[in-house]
């Protein structure tokens, strides 16, 4: 059963199947698809998910998405958990299993293999590569990204609004 939050956002296009939740002023995307077909999807407050995404739990792996995470556009995260502030950026992909750690990155393209733990505040490349510890600017970038997307998702909930959330 899908539950979306009165405040969160849906845009047109955006597809949500099976057991997804989203809390409060989360939003997911135009093109993005969230799938709890096979387990529980869970999307934190002020979360967000960017354009064309793909957030699939598999059996015996749930999807978590942490308060004020952000998915970068075509970011695919499957069966797997993502703590609080942090980013997934463009292109990334975070496999079944997988726990990225709070405040930290996983840069553009790169890939978190199935079953890693990425520790709090880590910056990770290539193939599971950790490249070192973030920095407090990137801290700030990856808040300030959550800000905007909050502010754009009340936005457009304003422009189209619904009892759902969905734009």
């Amino acid at each position: 059963m899908t539950e979306i939050a009165s405040d969160a956002y849906v845009a047109p296009g955006a597809r949500l199947i099976g057991d997804v939740r989203m809390a409060s002023e989360s939003s997911v995307y135009h093109g993005s698809v969230l799938s709890g077909e096979a387990a529980p999807v869970e999307v934190g407050p002020q979360a967000n998910i960017q354009d064309n995404c793909v957030v699939e739990a598999r059996p015996g792996y749930p999807v978590r998405i942490g308060a004020r995470v952000s998915l970068g556009h075509n970011a695919r995260v499957l069966g797997a958990t993502i703590d609080e502030r942090s980013l997934i950026a463009i292109s990334a992909t975070v496999l079944p299993g997988a726990r990225v750690g709070t405040q930290s990155i996983v840069a553009a393209r790169a890939t978190v293999p199935e079953g890693m733990h990425v520790p709090p505040r880590t910056l990770v490349i290539g193939h599971g590569r950790i490249l070192r510890a973030v920095t407090e600017a990137e801290i700030e970038r990856i808040e300030h990204g959550a800000t905007d997307y909050v502010r754009l998702g009340r936005e457009y909930r304003e422009e189209t609004p619904s009892p759902s959330g969905r734009g």
